[in-house]
């Protein structure tokens, strides 16, 4: 039986959190001591100094969504544009046990053609073309996709990069990914409509985040409006037999 982890989280009081988030991102982090070391180089830190910063990403960035209070979708754009701590967050993130035993069985099913929307840090497009697969990356501009840009080119990747802020999806996918995503934009039914638009006849949708987990430490995070599940299968779309899983009939 899977356990519902999401589902457990949202039932803890936000003041116990508080206190067993820390312990548990102790125990639960498995991060390359290579990936610290590009944060070293790239920032020009010590690692002392890098160690801090994942540490306490998260709630900086928290305070700085708090700071700039973003309204508009332009604005909020502005916040992942500008926020120096985000790829902090992000690596800290998916350098928990459990997101890497996720990401890692996310490329295993992938195939074909691959657009990593959202790719943030470019480290699912790292895995994906060491499977030999053509993957694409996607992301507004900022400082995660400068880091990721920086990343490629420091390991001798030519991943294609696309700038959603002059760029949309134009061409067709085997694979989309959408891993923490669809949970940060203002537009989530266009978002989806356009995902099921430019998958080919029997592609996969790996998606997370169509339950997302809100609250005064996540305000980066929105609910939805709709049922994103009932909205996938209008456009054509249908449940895999993995959590993340969606196929194009």
């Amino acid at each position: 039986m899977k356990i519902n982890f999401s589902a457990i989280i949202k039932k803890i009081p936000e003041p116990v959190k508080k206190y067993i988030r820390p312990i548990y991102h102790k125990w639960s982090i498995g991060l390359e001591e290579r990936v610290i070391k590009d944060l070293m180089e790239y920032f020009y830190l010590d690692k002392k100094k890098v160690m801090h910063l994942l540490e306490s990403g998260g709630n900086l960035s928290s305070d700085f969504w708090y700071c700039l209070n973003p309204k508009t979708a332009e604005e909020i754009k502005n916040f992942y544009k500008e926020n120096p701590f985000y790829v902090f967050n992000l690596i800290m993130w998916h350098g928990t046990r459990q997101q890497i035993k996720l990401r890692s069985r996310i490329v295993e099913l992938a195939k074909g053609r691959v657009l990593d929307y959202g790719g943030a840090v470019g480290d699912m497009c790292i895995m994906a073309v060491n499977k030999k697969l053509e993957t694409e990356y996607a992301d507004l501009p900022g400082r995660t996709y400068d880091f990721a840009k920086w990343v490629f080119g420091k390991r001798g990747y030519r991943i294609p990069m696309i700038d959603l802020s002059k760029e949309k999806i134009l061409r067709n996918y085997d694979t989309i990914f959408c891993i923490d995503v669809i949970e940060h934009v203002t537009n989530p039914k266009d978002l989806l409509s356009d995902f099921a638009a430019h998958l080919n006849k029997g592609g996969y949708l790996m998606i997370t985040a169509l339950d997302p987990i809100t609250g005064e430490e996540i305000p980066m995070h929105f609910g939805f409006d709709f049922d994103p599940e009932e909205y996938l299968k209008s456009l054509g779309m249908e449940k895999g037999e993995e959590s993340f899983l969606w196929i194009k009939k």
